[in-house]
């Protein structure tokens, strides 16, 4: 049965509901108040498009009518400078139209399923869909006193004083899958690493778990190679360099090598057999990759290798994001956020007896085991190795 939540409640026939039935099965995106409850949502059927995108032609005008109303009563508040966190939405917008408004979106979301065809990876993308929206219920914890009177950082501390302090990720808008941040949200993936510490933990501190050399081992992965036990530029520099090279060298010579299918590096190539992989993986007729993880990415060859590691890696690292995910749900720490192929938990010390067991399902891919790294802060700028 179709129906919508706002503001903690579900509508559902021109009815709004404080309770929700068990029936209740569909609706449009994920909300908090739904974390136990099984629903399927038709965001992530129609992949990430939005509700104008999806909107048949029958109704959009009238969608578009009473949507634009309802934004227009919000911003007018937020114009005044109104603190909308602390203002019930249902003391300031008619009933009426927010039954209007629900109903309409209900039609959108009940065409989805009805037109569209179900995503090959939708019980994963739907797991991604709830893990990004609970991270971005709660706001960071930020301290930006740390660069307020720094005179290199005043442009970035005037940008995050206006700027969102919840971590709002966009999951359809690379065409590797990897994540990217929403325009309204805290720029989480591209802010300065000498401004990080301004990010604190709620709890008693962050806990990072970070692949050693991710996009090397998925490299490694797809050519079945066993994954070495230690750090793979150390490796790399002893099997193919014979220890010539110091580990800093090393990876400036495979990075700058291994997407440039013009260079040229006969030892590297003894291990990391770019052609293997692209006959392997390459539809070179019809130009598309499709990687382990069913992603079909259409490009030409020279961007064939970096489309495929990339794509693979993070829907590797998003698996296990989601795992540690589920295994802390009903505990104290939490997920805090996500920055390119590290998980960042908010931990709370009642939950230590859990790391090693955290480290271990992390470790364990589909792809088989990658080395973690773990580290630990008291804020997100002075993270420190942990050895366990």
């Amino acid at each position: 049965m179709f129906f919508q939540v706002f503001e903690n409640e579900f509508f559902h026939n021109n009815q709004i509901y404080n309770f929700l039935p068990e029936d209740f099965s569909k609706t449009w995106d994920h909300h908090a108040i739904l974390k136990d409850h099984d629903a399927e949502y038709a965001y992530v059927w129609g992949i990430g498009q939005s509700l104008d995108d999806v909107c048949p032609d029958a109704i959009y005008e009238d969608w578009k009518k009473i949507s634009k109303r309802v934004k227009s009563i919000i911003k007018s508040f937020q114009t005044v400078g109104a603190d909308m966190s602390q203002i019930d939405i249902k003391q300031i917008i008619p009933q009426k139209f927010i039954v209007k408004y629900l109903f309409y979106k209900n039609l959108i979301s009940q065409h989805v399923f009805e037109n569209y065809e179900k995503p090959v990876n939708y019980d994963f993308m739907a797991d991604l869909h709830k893990m990004c929206s609970e991270i971005a219920q709660t706001d960071l914890k930020l301290n930006l006193d740390k660069i307020k009177y720094t005179l290199q950082y005043q442009n970035v501390y005037k940008k995050l004083q206006r700027a969102s302090h919840n971590v709002q990720y966009d999951a359809y808008k690379t065409i590797t899958g990897r994540l990217s941040i929403k325009p309204m949200s805290f720029p989480i993936l591209n802010l300065k690493k000498q401004c990080r510490g301004i990010i604190e933990p709620y709890k008693h501190c962050f806990v990072e778990l970070d692949f050693n050399a991710a996009e090397l081992r998925t490299f490694l992965a797809l050519l079945e190679i066993e994954q070495p036990e230690n750090d793979i530029h150390n490796w790399i520099g002893e099997e193919v360099y014979g220890g010539k090279f110091e580990r800093d060298k090393v990876k400036q010579k495979v990075f700058s090598w291994l997407y440039d299918p013009k260079k040229s590096d006969k030892k590297l190539e003894k291990i990391f057999e770019r052609t293997k992989i692209l006959q392997k993986y390459y539809n070179y007729d019809e130009k598309y990759i499709i990687t382990p993880f069913g992603r079909k990415i259409e490009c030409e060859e020279h961007y064939a290798l970096n489309y495929l590691v990339q794509s693979t890696t993070s829907d590797l690292f998003l698996r296990q994001a989601i795992k540690i995910w589920k295994l802390l749900k009903g505990k104290k720490t939490h997920v805090a956020f996500t920055i390119h192929d590290s998980l960042v938990l908010d931990f709370h010390l009642s939950d230590k007896g859990m790391v090693e067991g955290l480290l271990e399902e992390f470790s364990n891919t589909e792809l088989g085991k990658f080395k973690v790294n773990i580290s630990g802060g008291k804020n997100f700028g002075e993270m420190k190795k942990m050895n366990l």
